[in-house]
Formats: structure tokens, C-alpha cells, sequence
């Protein structure tokens, strides 16, 4: 069996400590100022430093989670970042900007950078362009099968990293907008407020229809191995140090010593944290809504479950200098009669000397290579354990106690230094170059669901439509494929969109686009892709994706930022139902107990909110789209400001005169009508707590 790597959770110091003496290989944490869970304690710049000396010296990894989406004003803090984590000696970055992953490998070629899962890793396709992009592991989107997981490692042999353990999100990592359009809160700025865990109703069922079991794959660890998984991550960032704890010992445990898991240990994982009764395997084991949901109970309600019992023995793990990390070293001692006596202490790279007192003659009991076996070998409240202790020593000498506890200490000491020393990595400033051309007005384009939504589309410029109705109807050049925001099998799609003379497709993620173009295919960038800024912008135009799709969760000023600063042809959506959601949970079927996704479903919020959630025909994919319309088509003097080339109106529930209506009043050959329930989304908002 091949090494794994067991990766932890650390969201402050004391978890930190909790990972480490655990067990864990690795741990992830977060700076304060660019992380995913902004709601963890967090990194500050001193703590970073402390945090990579104490894990290096018991040969732990650091990897620094860098992985939000990243606006302009922010890139020169993000710069920053990126320095100091080079400075703090950190083993690798975790990045979700596509942008920013090039910015920090220009700044610190040597410093790895991992593709956190909100890049929506989740075919072969995908993993294969982001590591020719230069990324050296890749964080597996969570809705992936085993089979598609050893899939993906025999046809890339990458290093991969999977979640084995904690909360589940229903949306896939990076496409979530629910709590960026509902309350501001953005998942992919760090803030995420979890709507998914609270109440809604569908179709005369209430209940928490929108929240998975937590996950638990301790039973799956030797398939792990086999089907080429490199790391096994422990979520939990916000998550107590006794947690930390209790889950990275037990994943420890049963990765050193496999074996059949005991329903005890089963248990010990659900005091100390559980959603509901119980965990699930997920889609990892083909398990799929209602098994894996939690409908029975709210964010809100949970409940650490573990007594003052288990959090004692997790405290005990960690707490006042307790040392369970132990980094094996062997030592030499020179005794000679009339010379200071030497220890050397080496754990194979690092070696440390020390001296002291000139050993007396032994009056009764001389001391043994035994004895000094024994009394170099305390180490208590050190990180590391003696194997082996050769002795080059004169007959009938004896040395003090104290002597040769001095002995050991600096020893130790001075090897635990050599360690902890932070090996500095060389950065060079980022040069910020920008394209730009000049913009000539824009184009409008729709996006429809329904064939019949077909009818009322003549007059916009650009018409996207699913791929089972383009495969339907009479072909035009201005009709282009909106593809799945998740596309497991892109060499299956590319094979049916030759077939139907597909010429124009929209793709939103990396590997898939990549592929499409190398097919002769033009691409288009769809939203899914976020692009946030005028780097990533940049980027995909020199990949050969130069029409994009910016993300909507930018406001106006930070849309201006990257039409000004990009020659890439970039559109904006500008009216319709958000999605806000894309999720392989099957959430029709969690109403209605049986896969009946022809008709669309309904969810009731407690505010009396609805969401529209649409089944795709081709992945079997659910989407979750916001209860009101973004619509602009009375400012028109924003979206004149904007500097793009194709404004986007998405249809989802319109009829055919509602689209063409509402496309008139786009073009203003029409008056506008306010409809009853509408949003400006970030057009008109600043955007707080983002």
C-alpha cells in the first residue's frame, strides 16, 4: 500500500496543536485576510510563523488557504500574502482564483500551489489542465464517486486530495450564490451564512431539504489508497480543538493499524460531533438523496454531542505540553576519562551536538551503556523518541544526573531549532500587465430553458440553450450550448455536439473548456468559471477562452475594473432567476421519493421566499435558482457604463411572449415594466460582508 497523507483542520492555534499531536501528516489553515472560512479564528502574519515552526519541527506540513475569490483592490494584499507566506516558510498554497494561482507562481515559483475544491475539479479533463497550469495537487470536487476518483488518478496520476470526514455542502464547491444573493454573505469570498441548513417546504413536505448528513469514509481508507487518493482531508476550520482532535486520532488509528472500524469508535466520531442520527458515505458510495440528507434537523439546532468525558481525553491529547508527535532520532555519546562528554543527536538530515562536564572516576557503580540508554531516552515533553544510542565510552567513569540531563536538553534544543528554522523562499514583485482594446457598445444575449422559449428569442444576438434542445432544432450560427455546470464525461459530449453541428458551446469549468477548444469548437466561458477579476480575465483570453462570462457576483464599479483592463470579450448577466445552486443531490426526488424530474419543483423558504429547482437532461443535475429577478433594464445608463460586449438575459419559467417582451424592453424598443418581484443583485450594491 501506498503512503497517504493525513491532512487536518486548523483554525486557530489550539487545533493547531490538537491536528499535530494527533496524528495529522499535514494541516490547512487560513490567514486572516483571504480564506474560505472566514469565520475561523484564523492566521495573523506572527501566528503563521509560530504555526510552520511547530509543525516542522514534528514533521508536519503547512498548507496555507489562500482560496477566495479576489477583486482588484485586493490583489496587492493578495500579493502581499503570497510573500509572506513564502517568508513564514509555508509548504504549499490552496488557491480557488485562477488569476491569483498565476500571480503567486510568478511571485514564488517554488512554492507549490494546490487547486482548492471550490475550482470544481471534477473530471479528468480538469485535472489534467490544472496541472499543466503548474498546479501540483489538485482538491477533488466532493460529489465524486469512487470509481470516478480512480478513473481520474489512472488517467493523470496526479496527486489528489479528497475530503473524508465532516460537513457536506449540497452545492458543489465554488458554485455556490445562495448566500451571496440572499443575505450578501458570498461562499466564495468566505462568508457563506448557510442557508442550506435551514427550513423549507415542498409539495406538502417540510423539513431541512437542502441539508446533507455530515461525511464519514473511515471504513474506506485501504480503497482510498487503492484507487490513488494522496491526501485524506479532515473539514472542520471552524470546528472545536477537541474535535480536531477526537477525528484526526481516530483517522490516525485506523490508517496506521487497518482493521475492521468498532462500532465504539463509530461512536466516539458521533459524541463529538454529528449532524442527525447518523454519517453517510455520499456519492463516494453511490449514496444519493434522501439517504444522504438531513432532514430532520437544522444548522441551528445541532448540538455537540460529546460529555465532558470525551472532551477530557481530547484535551488530554493536546494540552500542557503533551508530546505524541514523536520524530525518531538516533544518538552518539563520546565518555572518555578527561574530556568533556559529547552527545550527538541526528534524525537523518538535521544534526545537533552538545558538551559537558569531564566525566569522574566511578567510585562504586560505574555507569553502563544501559544506564545511559535509559537516561538520554527521557525525552518526555520533547517531539522526539530515541531509537538507538551508540556509546564510545571508558571504563569505571560516572557523570551526574544533572549533567546529563543538561546534556540531552541542549541537545534536543539545538536539534529542535535546526528543524523549526523557516527556510525562506526568494520572491520577485508581480508585474501586472494588462490588455485592453476599445469596446464598441454591446450585443444582447439570452439563455432559455424551454424550446418553446425558442420562439420569442429573434431578436437578440446570441441565443444559449441546453444541448438536448439544440439537438432538436433547426440549426443557426448565433446559437451556441450552454453545457452542464458540471460535465463528468467531456469526451462523451464533445462526440455528441460533433454530431448535432454544434459549433459554439459555453463551458464553466477549466478542463472541459480546454478540451472543447482543442476540438475545434469555439468556447465560451460560462459564469461557472468565476471569473472575478482582470487577471483571470487575461489569463483564459490567452488560453483561447476570449469570450467569458464574468461572475455575477461583481458590482458595477468591479465590472468597469475588469472591462478596462482585459481585450477579452466579456458579458454580463443582466436579467433573470439566478442559479444558485448546482448540486448532484437529487432534491426533487427528496420531495417527491421518486426521480421525477420532468416538472420543476418549488421550495418555500420561512420568509415565504420560492425557489425554482430544474433537473438537467443531461447530467441528472439539480439547480436551485432565486426566487426573484435580477433586472436592469430601466438603468440603462449602468449597463451603458459597464464597457461590455454582451449583456445576458437568462429565461427560466417565461413563456414565449414574457421572453420576447422582456427582451424588447432590453433593447428599448418596448416600455419597461417593473415586474412584482425583482433584485438588482450587485449592480446597485456595494456588496457587504461579501
Amino acid at each position: 500500500m501506498r503512503k497517504i497523507e493525513l491532512l487536518a483542520p486548523a483554525g486557530g492555534v489550539e487545533a493547531l496543536h490538537a491536528a499535530v499531536q494527533n496524528g495529522a501528516d499535514a494541516v490547512y489553515l487560513g490567514e486572516k485576510s483571504f480564506s474560505a472560512r472566514q469565520s475561523a479564528a484564523n492566521f495573523t502574519q506572527s501566528e503563521l510563523h509560530e504555526a510552520v515552526r511547530y509543525a516542522h519541527e514534528r514533521d508536519v506540513a503547512v498548507y496555507l488557504a489562500m482560496n477566495t475569490l479576489v477583486n482588484k483592490n485586493e490583489l496587492p494584499l493578495f500579493e502581499k500574502g503570497v510573500a509572506m507566506a513564502a517568508e513564514c516558510g509555508v509548504d504549499a498554497l490552496i488557491v480557488q482564483d485562477f488569476g491569483c494561482a498565476e500571480m503567486a507562481r510568478s511571485i514564488c515559483p517554488e512554492l507549490p500551489i494546490h487547486a482548492s475544491t471550490q475550482m470544481s475539479a471534477h473530471n479528468e479533463k480538469d485535472v489534467e489542465y490544472l496541472l499543466k497550469r503548474g498546479f501540483s495537487r489538485i482538491v477533488l470536487a466532493r460529489e465524486l464517486e469512487m470509481e470516478e476518483i480512480e478513473s481520474i488518478y489512472k488517467n493523470t496520476r496526479a496527486s489528489l486530495e479528497v475530503f473524508v470526514h465532516g460537513a457536506l455542502c449540497v452545492c458543489v464547491s465554488g458554485q455556490c450564490l445562495m448566500s451571496s444573493f440572499i443575505g450578501g454573505r458570498s461562499g466564495n469570498r468566505g462568508r457563506c451564512a448557510q442557508p442550506c441548513r435551514q427550513l423549507y417546504s415542498s409539495e406538502g413536505r417540510k423539513g431541512y431539504l437542502l441539508s446533507p448528513r455530515d461525511l464519514c469514509l473511515i471504513d474506506e481508507l485501504d480503497t482510498l489508497k487503492r484507487i490513488g487518493v494522496d491526501s485524506l482531508k479532515i473539514e472542520g476550520r471552524m470546528k472545536s480543538p477537541e474535535y480536531v482532535a477526537t477525528v484526526t486520532g481516530m483517522y490516525r488509528k485506523y490508517l496506521d493499524n487497518p482493521k475492521k472500524v468498532s462500532g465504539e469508535d463509530i461512536e466516539a466520531l458521533k459524541r463529538i460531533f454529528v449532524r442527525g442520527d447518523g454519517f453517510t458515505k455520499a456519492y463516494f458510495a453511490h449514496v444519493n438523496t434522501p439517504d444522504m440528507m438531513n432532514y430532520s434537523l437544522s444548522n441551528d439546532g445541532i448540538s455537540y454531542r460529546s460529555d465532558k468525558d470525551i472532551l477530557k481525553l481530547a484535551q488530554s491529547t493536546y494540552r500542557e505540553g503533551v508530546e505524541n508527535k514523536k520524530v525518531s532520532v538516533t544518538g552518539y555519546l563520546r565518555m572518555r576519562d578527561g574530556e568533556e562528554t559529547m552527545l550527538v543527536l541526528s534524525d537523518g538530515v538535521n544534526s545537533a551536538t552538545s558538551y559537558t562536564a569531564v566525566p569522574e572516576k566511578a567510585i562504586n557503580r560505574p555507569l553502563s551503556e544501559v544506564d545511559l540508554q535509559e537516561r538520554i531516552g527521557k525525552m518526555g515533553q520533547t517531539p522526539f523518541r530515541l531509537e538507538y544510542l551508540e556509546c564510545d565510552m571508558d571504563n569505571d567513569l560516572i557523570l551526574s544526573a544533572k549533567d546529563i540531563n543538561a546534556l540531552r536538553r541542549d541537545c534536543t534544543d539545538a536539534l529542535l531549532a535546526m528543524r523549526g528554522k523557516v527556510e525562506e523562499k526568494s520572491v520577485t514583485a508581480f508585474d501586472y500587465e494588462y490588455t485592453k482594446r476599445k469596446r464598441d457598445g454591446y450585443k444582447l444575449s439570452v439563455s432559455i430553458m424551454d424550446e418553446k422559449q425558442l420562439e420569442g428569442c429573434k431578436a437578440a444576438d446570441f441565443v444559449y440553450m441546453p444541448l438536448h434542445i439544440f439537438e432538436k432544432v433547426e440549426k443557426k450560427d448565433n446559437y451556441i450550448v450552454e453545457l452542464p455546470k458540471v460535465t463528468y464525461d467531456v469526451t462523451a459530449y464533445i462526440d455528441r455536439l460533433k454530431q448535432c453541428g454544434a459549433k459554439r458551446v459555453a463551458a464553466s469549468t477549466y478542463g472541459t473548456a480546454k478540451e472543447l477548444i482543442k476540438a475545434g469548437f469555439e468556447c465560451i466561458g460560462n459564469y461557472g468559471l468565476n471569473v472575478y477579476n482582470a487577471l483571470s480575465a487575461c489569463e483564459y483570453a490567452r488560453e483561447g477562452i476570449g469570450h467569458i462570462t464574468l461572475s455575477p457576483e461583481l458590482t458595477a464599479d468591479e465590472i468597469r475594473e475588469i472591462t478596462n483592463n482585459t481585450d477579452a470579450f466579456c458579458e454580463v448577466l443582466v436579467y433573470g432567476r439566478q442559479m444558485m445552486m448546482t448540486t448532484r443531490a437529487c432534491l426533487i426526488k427528496g420531495v417527491r421519493r421518486k426521480c421525477d424530474c420532468e416538472k420543476e419543483l418549488r421550495l418555500t423558504d420561512k420568509t415565504g421566499a420560492t425557489f425554482l429547482v430544474y433537473s438537467d437532461k443531461c447530467e441528472h443535475i439539480n439547480a436551485v435558482y432565486n426566487t426573484a429577478v435580477t433586472f436592469m433594464a430601466d438603468k440603462k445608463h449602468v449597463l451603458n457604463s459597464l464597457g461590455v460586449d454582451c449583456i445576458r438575459l437568462v429565461f427560466t419559467d417565461e413563456t414565449k411572449d414574457e421572453v420576447k417582451k422582456i427582451i424588447a424592453m432590453y433593447n428599448g424598443t418596448t416600455e419597461i415594466e417593473l415586474p412584482k418581484s425583482f433584485t438588482r443583485g450587485y449592480f446597485s450594491n456595494a456588496g457587504k460582508n461579501r
